[in-house]
Order: structure tokens, then sequence, then C-alpha cells
């Protein structure tokens, strides 16, 4: 759990924002240049906030950073604008052009189900943390995304959701009716804003997050479909899936659920495989046929977690200790030392004084 920062901002925000996993997976750079856009229109400068390492100016076409250094940036624009709703507010500033080739499949599409059904089928190129599914309820659509890698966090969340409904209102030119939204992430304060701008009940604190949508709603036509546009859009789409990492790579997959599970306690074997929906045996033989072994895939997921945890000054070392699964600090202290031949102390003291570019 993170705690909120209060020196760069006037008033904390709320706790719940803070309570996120260290996750790992990739974003496209295109995210930075829609909060380079809505920080100016805010009269904040892009600078201010996004590293120089990423160079605004001169960003690569399929250029891809960290999740957890854009969720982590997301926190600091939220101090920042001291904008608790920032998800929301984010979400709907987000157009479609600004995703490139994937935004123009989107407005070329023929109807509002044709536009969703890209967005599952390309999501990789928004994020590959948890993956969206798809299932038919009750004549109802619903749109899902699990925890099985670890929760991004709220204003993640919020502003992928918000992001989606207000691509589906302005591609069609009208308010879409919902059924339901779910978040996995803890309540607000006050929902209200959520309410009105979803039209629909918001929930929090689910098991999954989940967008729902009556059936009839996805035969809306969009305003402007092209299938010609279309066709020349999704072979430029599909080039740039193909030059992805594979998303099935069995030892990415456990160590990020690893590191998602490490704060309930040691993650052992057992449990990893009951996470990935297999049994014990077939994760154990499917590790092997790859040459893989999962102490030491262990081992390195809990490395890179703890080096994301240390860079996060707010966390005590005993905190650190907490979400690595460590019942004791000192056995904690003792594994770091294995990996880096220093103490989480000195590797810290080490990273404060390498400074940013470090």
């Amino acid at each position: 759990m993170r705690h909120p920062a209060t020196a760069s901002s006037t008033r904390p925000l709320p706790t719940r924002l803070y309570e996120r996993d260290a996750i790992q997976g990739m974003v496209p750079l295109t995210f930075l240049r829609v909060l380079a856009s809505y920080l100016q229109a805010k009269g904040v400068a892009p600078n201010e906030l996004i590293p120089e390492r990423y160079k605004l100016d001169d960003m690569p076409h399929l250029g891809r950073m960290p999740a957890q250094d854009y969720c982590l940036l997301l926190l600091r624009v939220a101090e920042r604008l001291q904008d608790p709703l920032l998800g929301l507010h984010l979400g709907q500033a987000v157009q479609p052009a600004q995703l490139g080739a994937l935004g123009y499949v989107l407005l070329a599409c023929e109807n509002l189900g044709a536009a969703l059904m890209r967005i599952q089928r390309y999501h990789r190129l928004v994020h590959d943390i948890n993956p969206i599914e798809h299932a038919l309820v009750d004549g109802q659509l619903e749109l899902r995304w699990g925890i099985a890698r670890g929760k991004p966090g709220a204003l993640f969340d919020e502003t992928g959701i918000t992001s989606i409904v207000q691509f589906g209102r302005d591609l069609c030119g009208q308010n879409l009716p919902l059924t339901a939204v779910d978040f996995v992430n803890p309540p607000p304060d006050d929902a209200r804003p959520y309410t009105r701008y979803f039209g629909c009940p918001v929930r929090f604190a689910q098991p999954i997050t989940r967008l729902v949508i009556p059936l009839e709603t996805l035969a809306t036509p969009l305003r402007r479909p092209d299938p010609t546009l279309l066709k020349l859009m999704e072979e430029q789409v599909d080039a740039a899936m193909a030059q992805l990492p594979q998303s099935g790579d069995l030892g990415d997959m456990t160590k990020r659920v690893v590191a998602h599970m490490a704060p309930q306690g040691m993650p052992e074997l057992e449990h990893v495989a009951h996470e990935l929906r297999l049994s014990p045996r077939v994760y154990y033989r499917r590790l092997a046929e790859q040459g893989l072994n999962f102490r030491d895939l262990r081992e390195t997921a809990l490395q890179q977690l703890a080096e994301l945890h240390l860079r996060d000054e707010r966390l005590t070392l005993a905190e650190v200790s907490t979400l690595l699964g460590y019942s004791e600090q000192s056995a904690f202290t003792r594994a770091f030392k294995r990996w880096t031949s220093l103490s989480p102390l000195q590797w810290r003291q080490q990273q404060r004084h390498a400074g940013p570019a470090h």
C-alpha cells in the first residue's frame, strides 16, 4: 500500500489513490502525449512532471514505457493538480486520434460493437497488464479486467474505463446507456461524480473491473464508418502488434503473479500455479520445458519488486519487507544482500545519490 505524500501539495489526496500493486508491463508513449496535452490545458508545463528522458518532442512512434512509471506519474499529476478525480477527468480528455493507427481503426468501424471488439483484440497496444475478457450475460456485454497481474490503482483503471466510455460517446455522437460499472479499487468518499458521468450504478472494491453494456447498444452506428480506411489502418495495427513481445511468456507471467501475491506472504509454486489456472504438476512441467526454474523466477520478481518499493521514500524498510512477503525484516535484508551485495538501506542511499537520471 502506498501512503500519500504531502511535500508537493497543499492537501493530501485520498489514501485510496495510493493503494495499488507494483506492476510489471508496458504502456505506449502516446499516453505521455495525452498527459502532456492535459497538463498544458491546465496551465502546467509538462516538463515539470514528465521526466526529461522521455523526450516529448522526439518520441519513438511505437515507443513504450514501464506501466509502473506511468502509474506513479499519474499520482504525481493528481498531486500537482490537487485532483482526486483525475482518472475521470483525464479519461474524458483522451481522443481516439491520440492513439495513432489504433485510434483511426476505432473511428472507421461500422458500429460500437465492432469498435469495442477492436479494443479487446488490440489491447496489448494500450497496455499488457491485465487483458480484457468479454462475456454475454443476460442480454448484456460484459468487458472484464481481472487482477492476476496486479492492481495498477484507481487512477489508471478510472482513466482507462472512462476513456472507453468517452470513445463510445464521441464515436457515436450520443450519450450511450450503460448497465453497470465495477472497479476493484477502494470506494471514494463521494461516488456521485462517477454515477453522474457513467449514468448507471458504479460499485467499488469488487473482485474484477467490469463495464456492462446492453447488447442493443452495440448496434449503434458510428458517425464516420470507412471500410477502406479501416482495412488500411488495421494493416498498420497488425504490424505494430507483431513487433510486441509475446504476452503468453510463462516466465514473465510467473514474475507478475509473484509480485502481485507477495504482500500476502511468500508465494510458493502451488500458489502461483493456482493463480495461473494450472495444476502444480503441469505448471512445473511447462517451466521445465522452457528451461525455467520457479525459485529463480521468484527471486528475480522479488528483487525487482524490492527495488521498485525502495525507490519510494515514503515506505520504511519494514514496510518494504512486509510488501515482499517476509515475516521478518532481517530475512529480507539477507535476501537483498544476496541479490545486490548491498543492504536495502545502502541500495536506497546509492539510488538517492545517483539522482533522477539514474
